[in-house]
Parts: structure tokens; C-alpha cells; sequence
């Protein structure tokens, strides 16, 4: 099951990743999840921090198919989806494994570091003053800010006992490095990988941004390797 980021649509996660995983055998269903795409734009269902209210019900579809094996499901989401996917792993147990593509931990303490930026210099970050109010539903930055509090894995990320990898890039300028560490330090699974991308393999960027190949390439043979 693949999950996009913090506004966007279903379309790009298979223009992201569906064709790499679609020629190892995977099949991909892509959702518009509270806060984003469809469900944001025409449904007004803005983001909430249980998105296992979410990840259970594309669960269920999915294992209901005849063409998918229930227990060979994994969930996958990239930038505010590295919050998302882990979450749903933490509380939706059935899935096989969990793809975490530019993690996160504390979301609030991500934008609190944001918003400040933005107070000193709006240009100095890659976002504007309504796109997270819009996300959560709200009427403000502030309001946001306080709703933000929940988007967090501390006592969470230790329940997720699937395999789970983590994939970050050096230079990523949005999530710093000691996010994946906290989230991969964190988390209850067993089988768990942080992948580091530098300039010297490529995908250094946001989510693999410069090179998203060897970022997807990457993620298809780890859950190769899990689940085929």
C-alpha cells in the first residue's frame, strides 16, 4: 500500500514508485489519505496523527483481493508519509512490512523549526503559511502548531515489530539526519535498515529528489528480498 506525503496525490505515488515495484512482481495501491489529494482537495478530510484510521481499511480491501496474499502486504509512504507509514505499522500489525522513504519522528518539533524560519525570512522555506492549516483543517499557523502536538512516534515507533527500513538522504534539507536515527533507535522491529544516500551514490536530496531512481531501486529490492 503506498502513501504520499503531506498534500499529495494518489497519481504521483505510482508515477513515484508503482512502474520499479510492478516490475518485480508487486502490485500497488495508492491512496488518497486523510489530508491528501482527493480526500483533502474534494472531501474535505483533513490529516489526523491516527492514520491507522486510514491504514487499516486499505488493509482490509487489499487482503480481500484473490490476486494478493494478505500476509505478503507491505505499507510504504515518503516525506510526511515517513510519520504516517510507521504509524499505521505501529497499530495495524498485519502488515508485512514498513517503508519509511525520508522519515520522521516529532513532526510538531519539525515545524516548529519551520515556522520560525518562516517568521525570520518566509523565503527561507520550502512551504507557505496556509499549506499546513489547510492539511490539518484549521484556520491557522497557531492553530496547526497545537494540533501538530500528536504527529509524533515517541511510544510509538516501539510497537512496529514488521521488518522496516528507513531511507534518507544526506543532504536533505527538510529532515535532518538524527531524525532517521531517532525513528530507526526507536523502533521495536527486529529487521530494520536505515539506508543513508550520499553525493557519491546519488539520491543525497529530500526523498531521493535528485536521483529518485536509486532510491526506488533500493526500497524494491529491500522488499524483495522480505516478501517475494
Amino acid at each position: 500500500m503506498r502513501g504520499g506525503g503531506l498534500d499529495n496525490c494518489k497519481e504521483m505515488n505510482v508515477l513515484f514508485a508503482g512502474v520499479e515495484l510492478a516490475l518485480r512482481g508487486f502490485h500497488t495501491l495508492a491512496i488518497d489519505g486523510p489530508g491528501q489529494g482527493e480526500s483533502l482537495r474534494l472531501r474535505n478530510h483533513a490529516s489526523r496523527y491516527d492514520y491507522e484510521a486510514a491504514g487499516t481499511p486499505a488493509y482490509d480491501y487489499v487482503a480481500s483481493r484473490k490476486d494478493v496474499d494478505p500476509k505478503r502486504v507491505a505499507i510504504m509512504a515518503y516525506s510526511a508519509g515517513g510519520y504516517y507509514a510507521p504509524r499505521v505499522a505501529a497499530f495495524e500489525r498485519r502488515y508485512a512490512a514498513c517503508v519509511a522513504w525520508g522519515p520522521h519522528f516529532d513532526y510538531h518539533a519539525v515545524w516548529e523549526k519551520r515556522w520560525a524560519a518562516m517568521k525570520k525570512d518566509y523565503n527561507s522555506v520550502a512551504t507557505s503559511h496556509f499549506q499546513l492549516p489547510w492539511v490539518l483543517g484549521v484556520e491557522n499557523m497557531e492553530v496547526a502548531m497545537e494540533k501538530l502536538k500528536k504527529f509524533t512516534l515517541a511510544g510509538v515507533a516501539d510497537k512496529i515489530d514488521c521488518p522496516m527500513l528507513i531511507t534518507w538522504g544526506d543532504e536533505d534539507k527538510l529532515t535532518p539526519r538524527e531524525i532517521g536515527e531517532q525513528l530507526y533507535a526507536a523502533a521495536g522491529s527486529r529487521d530494520k535498515t536505515l539506508k543513508v544516500f550520499s553525493r557519491d551514490t546519488g539520491g543525497f536530496e529530500h526523498c531521493q529528489a535528485d536521483n529518485r531512481q536509486v532510491g526506488i531501486d533500493h526500497i524494491a529490492d529491500w522488499l524483495s528480498d522480505r516478501l517475494l
